[in-house]
């Protein structure tokens, strides 16, 4: 092997030395440039002995690298800053012969905050899923998400996260959804930054501080609360069609049979899984509008059929007024 641990580096980019102090893979290393350690390629990095014959030492003044590129996963001090977590890519450069350019993106979870979450993570391709992982970030560690290709940006990547604290806290909300969408434009200028300043990732920040437990909680997400509601309870609606629908109706009863038996966070457990079901197969066909069936009661359901639909990249617009087939008991979703 090339490198090993202790070996004096050279990043290509910077002209900055550092210092190799793990082997992650046969292409990957993890250095140490003035104490900020992130993960580079072998072909990002040299040796720095004919560097340091040639160069005018008068001249080249080192570039300060940014503190949010990726950590090595190990134990800090509890007394460390809490910045929140975050989203990062690492993006993977090749020559072509002409110029430089991004082969790949490389996708990280960084939990800059004293907490363990619970994390389920989701990746949509053209709507389509595409992965699915459930683990655990512990404190001021992160873990590796993906790979994308970058033409996979043409295909509207979308990413959904769940975060549950564990172990739960009583005072704190049960879950956060957050989701992240590539706005191709803009990821292009940062990429163009990131070269320019040489640095080596992107950061998006998810959420800084996660939330107390509001008094009329719970609020929660149609992800959360499956894990919430048995595979009994889900055998009603396990058989579903995949052929999309004009109209839902979210009324229990048409549901389960055995619904007199669920508690209501049951219920809404399973109208929400039915909602989000048929949400996604409308956007995979391109459906241009659906109905929403969820009666009025005390508003709860409708709240939280609005609030998914408010963060949902496909929807163009929706309504809730008087219909004269359902009154105010349903809401019209338009697509883009």
């Amino acid at each position: 092997m090339k490198y090993t641990i202790g070996d004096t580096i050279l990043i290509l980019h910077s002209k900055e030395e550092g210092k190799v102090i793990d082997i992650l893979s046969n292409d990957m290393l993890m250095v140490e440039v003035k104490g900020v350690t992130f993960p580079v390629y072998y072909d990002q990095i040299d040796f720095p002995y004919f560097h340091r014959f040639t160069a005018q030492k008068d001249i080249y003044v080192p570039k300060p690298i940014r503190g949010e590129e990726i950590k090595k996963e190990k134990p800090f001090p509890v007394n460390r800053e809490e910045k929140g977590v975050f989203l990062s890519i690492l993006p993977v450069w090749i020559n072509d012969g002409y110029d430089e350019r991004v082969s790949l993106l490389k996708y990280h979870l960084l939990n800059e905050t004293k907490l363990t979450y619970n994390v389920h993570f989701q990746i949509f391709l053209n709507n389509r899923l595409h992965l699915e992982i459930k683990n655990e970030v512990l404190p001021f560690q992160h873990f590796y998400l993906s790979d994308l290709l970058f033409e996979q940006l043409n295909d509207q990547p979308r990413f959904d996260f769940n975060f549950a604290l564990k172990p739960a806290d009583p005072k704190m909300a049960l879950s956060i959804d957050k989701n992240w969408k590539v706005k191709a434009k803009q990821l292009f200028m940062q990429l163009n930054d990131l070269k320019v300043k040489e640095q080596a990732t992107i950061s998006y920040l998810l959420f800084e501080k996660y939330p107390e437990r509001e008094d009329n909680e719970p609020m929660v997400s149609a992800k959360h609360l499956q894990t919430g509601v048995s595979a009994d309870n889900f055998q009603a609606v396990a058989g579903r069609s995949t052929q999309p629908k004009y109209e839902i109706d979210l009324h229990i009863d048409k549901l389960t049979k055995d619904f007199k038996k669920l508690s209501n966070l049951e219920i809404l457990a399973i109208q929400l899984n039915e909602f989000q079901y048929w949400l996604d197969l409308a956007m995979a066909h391109h459906q241009h509008s659906m109905v929403v069936i969820h009666g009025v009661g005390k508003g709860k359901l409708r709240e939280e059929l609005h609030d998914i639909l408010k963060v949902t990249g496909g929807v163009k617009h929706f309504v809730n007024q008087y219909h004269p087939l359902y009154g105010y008991g349903a809401t019209e979703i338009y697509f883009k």
